[in-house]
């Protein structure tokens, strides 16, 4: 990975914080209807870690990304 990819994926990553924080301030200031959308995006977050954790733990896709030719 060089700079300017980790450049560009520390923008998209601040950019993706600060959407995901005005999104959770419009839900809240919309609290009645707003829970729904409160859950949703929990609902997403806890499927989002459990794709990254099964990524991290995976001893086998990683012998292919490395051993395996292309």
């Amino acid at each position: 990975m060089d700079n300017y990819e980790k450049i560009g994926y520390s923008l998209l990553a601040i950019i993706a914080a600060l959407y995901l924080a005005a999104m959770l301030f419009g839900i809240v200031a919309a609290f009645p209807y707003g829970i729904i959308g409160l859950v949703l995006l929990g609902g997403v977050g806890v499927l989002l870690l459990k794709v990254v954790r099964e990524r991290l733990n995976n001893k086998e896709d990683d012998y292919y990304s490395k051993k395996v030719d292309k």
